[in-house]
């Protein structure tokens, strides 16, 4: 579905032809919870940075670390700590710099410890914000591969601003199941086959293991 026949579908929907405004307004809020919302293998994206410094600014679409590595010189995939593991280990090295091993994510930011002490090439892999639609971006994977994931995210949103109590539930739940749907489908492609096995440890707050199935 393209963002134009978003648009119409929407206003056929709602049986409206005065909300040519606000109609993008329910799709940008649809892309905020989106973005919020879901994490799936297209929103997984690669960049590559030079870290300099104790702080490196991430990408302006960054939603979520998943692996950050240092590609020049020594190889070196670094660890994920808490802000306070890491201000922990800071002191116990007396701050001294050197090259990388551990890093925490800070607002925009993302601190390194040691501080490197000479430039370094990391690439960052994340999830990145849905490429909003627009008139010069017509499409995207929701819109392409799940447009019910729009239209009836839209809708909600259009239910709330129209004060439709009754019709803002259904759409909800339209697109909550669509969103699990979505979910679901990614499950089914990616753990389908394959051996387990067991992701490496983070530091800092404690998680649950998490396994990943890994094709042979």
């Amino acid at each position: 579905m393209t963002y134009a026949e978003l648009k119409t579908n929407i206003a056929n929907y709602l049986n409206r032809s005065d909300l040519t405004s606000e109609i993008d307004i329910f799709i940008d809020n649809t892309e905020a919870e989106l973005n919020r919302k879901l994490r799936v293998k297209e929103m997984i994206k690669r960049a590559t940075a030079t870290a300099d410094g104790q702080y490196l600014s991430v990408p302006s679409d960054w939603l979520e670390a998943i692996n950050i590595e240092i590609t020049s010189n020594d190889f070196r995939p670094l660890m994920q700590m808490s802000v306070e593991s890491l201000d922990v280990y800071r002191k116990s090295i007396n701050n001294k710099t050197g090259q990388p091993i551990y890093y925490a994510l800070v607002d925009d930011t993302i601190e390194l410890a040691p501080t490197p002490d000479s430039s370094y090439t990391l690439q960052l892999t994340y999830f990145g914000k849905i490429d909003a639609l627009s008139d010069s971006n017509t499409s995207n994977f929701v819109s392409n591969t799940h447009p019910d994931v729009y239209l009836y995210g839209s809708l909600k949103h259009a239910s709330v601003f129209l004060m439709e109590d009754e019709r803002a539930p259904l759409f909800n739940a339209q697109f909550e199941n669509s969103l699990e749907e979505m979910r679901l489908q990614q499950e089914k492609a990616e753990f389908g086959k394959g051996s387990l096995v067991q992701r490496r440890r983070t530091y800092g707050k404690s998680r649950k293991n998490v396994h990943y199935w890994n094709n042979n």
